[in-house]
């Protein structure tokens, strides 16, 4: 592997890196947001997936982001009648970020 494979290799896992920490960051930060009203869903967490590549013109083995999704896992729920986002039964739906 040449120098300029090896800058590419790393550019590339740099800037998937960062795509995951900014995903990251904003599941933190919606952690403890909720649904607008009792019929709306809160925040679901997002994921990044990750692929490998090959670049042919350099041969160089890259990092890409495959994709970034939602969370399908169930929500938590506690009971806090008092709450806006509340359902009938006095239920809140909590983020699913752990």
């Amino acid at each position: 592997m040449d120098l300029k494979s090896a800058i590419e290799t790393s550019i590339s896992g740099m800037t998937s890196q960062g795509t995951r920490m900014r995903t990251i960051a904003e599941n933190i930060a919606n952690a403890q947001s909720t649904a607008r009203g009792p019929d709306g869903e809160p925040y679901r967490r997002r994921v990044v997936s990750f692929a490998n590549e090959l670049d042919r013109a350099s041969g160089a083995k890259l990092v890409t982001v495959k994709g970034v999704e939602t969370d399908k896992a169930e929500f938590e729920t506690t009971y806090d009648p008092g709450h806006p986002a509340a359902d009938a039964e006095g239920y809140v739906k909590l983020p699913n970020v752990n």
